[in-house]
Parts: structure tokens; C-alpha cells; sequence
């Protein structure tokens, strides 16, 4: 076989491979005008290399960014070096259909596109090559990933039957909050809440009652909060509450709105309609407060009064 012939058939087998290979391969000059589009490109796009060809790209795919685009090609000719877009920066250049109804979870290509000048034998740079690389699987497992992650850790930080914030949340809450009043100072009032004489419900109904009973006293709790307030299930039958931008008085007024609430709720059961009331023991955070311990121990000794005065009431600790 002739040198020509041979020449030929690597030239043959070359530009078979460009054509067929599994990326996308789109050639542009300086005037972005495409003079390679591969078969992966028509594929994915719906436009045959004979009419993309001597195109300009953002004619064929108007919603390109082009003033962004164009920065980037004309960096790469500049400058004769590459350019990688990864899909995280931008998911993707070219709105391609995802491929993968049954199995994928994205409905459009995530793209990675490297951006490579092409060398003249005289040296000079003229054109830029994309290289379009599919790196859906990729990215949605990430995302999964991510999302999974991220569902964990707000579990992680909320109560299962109550769905409210768990004890954890509530211990970083009050940390934070008495940092907050030692920083900035202002007013803060904590209040620790009771169910009275849960355990008789759950002796007398049973444990799925006492349930039911919690998951719905925390509805009320959570309705009844400010956007900028914060309650959380601090164990078994007691809540916490922080009341940000509020003195004792605002807060004994808010916890005695609640404790209406509570007193005038009908819970449904199977068998059994049934009521219960709620005790409140109240503390504004003041300078005599030591520690995010010593306020959550004020307003602890306010709910043990609000107690032993007969339940059903709501109780401010002293200041002293």
C-alpha cells in the first residue's frame, strides 16, 4: 500500500473516531463560526452538521450567553490555553435533553466543556475546539448525595414525633442565645413549658394518646411563635421556648395566650375526647445571669412554682 494510502486511511479512521467518539466536538474560528460538529452534537441537538456548519454557534443556540462565551473563546485564542467549565460552575452550555427517562433524575444534560486552542504549524491560533463531556450520572449522584446528607442533618436536629427542634438543637439555641445577650446585650426571655400530668394520660389512654397529645400541644406551640421566635422539645412532656426582642412582660403575655390555646384544645382520639393544660415558667436573661445554665436553671424554678401554685399558669422568675 502507497504512503498516500495509508495516509488516507488514518485520515479516514481519524475523522470516523471524531465522529462517532462519546463527547461532543464543535471547532469554532475567531468569528465563532462552527467548522466541526460531530455526530454526538447532532445527536443531542436536533441540527445536522450540514446546517450547523459555517453557522455562527449563538445563531444555532441563541440562548448561549454570548458576551460570557465570547470572553471565554477569545481568551483561549489570546492567551493559547485552555479553559474547563466545570457543570458545578454552570450545569450546562447546551440545553441538551437528559437521555435517560427511566433512570435519570435530570431533565437536562449536566455538562462539563473544555475550551482548547488549535495550533497552526506556523503557530498562530485561529480556531478553539469545545469538548462537551455528559457527566450527568456524575452530577446527579452528587446531588443525591448532597440532598441525602442534607436531609440527614436536619433530621439529626429535629424531633420525630413532635417534628419540632430535639434537645440538641435546643442546648446549641440557648448557647447561642446568651452569647447573643452578652455580645449585644437587649431583651430575651426563655421560657420553659409543661404538659400537667402527662403521665396520667399516658396511664390512663395509653402511650399512642400521649403521643397524640404532644404532636398536637407542639402544633399550637409552633403556630403561635414568631418568625424570629424558636421552640423546641426539650425531652418528654417539656418545651422550650426563646422569645427574642422580649421582656418578661411581653413574654408572660405571649405565654398566657398559649396557655388559652392549649386549655381550649379538643383532642380527637379513637375512643376519647380528651383536654389538657400546659404550666410556664418564664426568665428574662439579665446581667445577674452566669451562664446559658444559670438562665435555663431560672426558668426551670419558675415552671417548678408555676407547679406547685396548681398548674395551669404561667409563672416570671424574679429577677434576684
Amino acid at each position: 500500500m502507497s504512503s498516500n494510502a495509508e495516509d488516507m486511511m488514518e485520515l479516514h479512521w481519524l475523522f470516523d473516531m471524531l465522529q462517532h467518539i462519546d463527547v461532543g466536538l464543535v471547532v469554532l474560528n475567531e468569528k465563532y463560526e462552527i467548522k466541526l460538529w460531530n455526530s454526538f452534537m447532532e445527536n443531542h441537538s436536533g441540527v445536522s452538521s450540514s446546517i450547523a456548519k459555517e453557522q455562527s454557534l449563538f445563531s444555532v443556540f441563541p440562548d448561549i450567553n454570548s458576551n460570557w462565551l465570547e470572553r471565554k473563546l477569545d481568551n483561549v485564542i489570546a492567551l493559547r490555553t485552555s479553559i474547563f467549565i466545570s457543570w458545578e460552575q454552570r450545569p450546562h452550555l447546551f440545553p441538551f435533553k437528559g437521555y435517560r427517562p427511566i433512570t435519570g433524575m435530570a431533565d437536562k444534560m449536566f455538562q462539563n466543556v473544555a475550551l482548547r486552542p488549535i495550533t497552526n504549524a506556523d503557530g498562530s491560533v485561529k480556531y478553539v475546539c469545545m469538548v462537551i463531556y455528559d457527566v450527568t450520572d456524575v452530577a446527579t449522584n452528587k446531588e443525591s448525595l448532597s440532598n441525602a446528607n442534607s436531609k440527614l442533618d436536619f433530621l439529626s436536629k429535629m424531633d420525630s414525633l413532635t417534628h419540632l427542634p430535639n434537645r440538641g438543637s435546643v442546648d446549641k439555641k440557648l448557647t447561642s442565645a446568651f452569647e447573643q445577650f452578652t455580645r449585644d446585650g437587649g431583651s430575651y426571655s426563655l421560657v420553659m413549658a409543661d404538659i400537667d400530668y402527662f403521665k396520667k394520660v399516658n396511664d390512663q389512654y395509653g402511650h399512642p394518646v400521649g403521643d397524640l397529645v404532644l404532636q398536637e400541644v407542639s402544633k399550637v406551640l409552633s403556630l403561635s411563635i414568631r418568625k424570629t421566635d424558636f421552640v423546641g422539645r426539650y425531652g418528654g412532656e417539656e418545651f422550650i421556648i426563646f422569645l427574642p426582642n422580649t421582656d418578661a412582660a411581653g413574654a408572660l403575655f405571649f405565654c398566657e395566650s398559649v396557655r388559652k390555646k392549649v386549655a381550649d384544645l379538643k383532642i380527637k382520639t379513637a375512643s376519647v375526647e380528651i383536654s389538657v393544660t400546659m404550666s410556664f415558667g418564664i426568665a428574662e436573661v439579665h446581667s445577674q445571669c452566669k451562664s446559658a445554665c444559670n438562665w435555663l436553671k431560672v426558668a426551670d424554678e419558675a415552671l417548678y412554682k408555676a407547679k406547685e401554685n396548681g398548674r395551669n399558669q404561667s409563672v416570671v422568675a424574679s429577677k434576684s
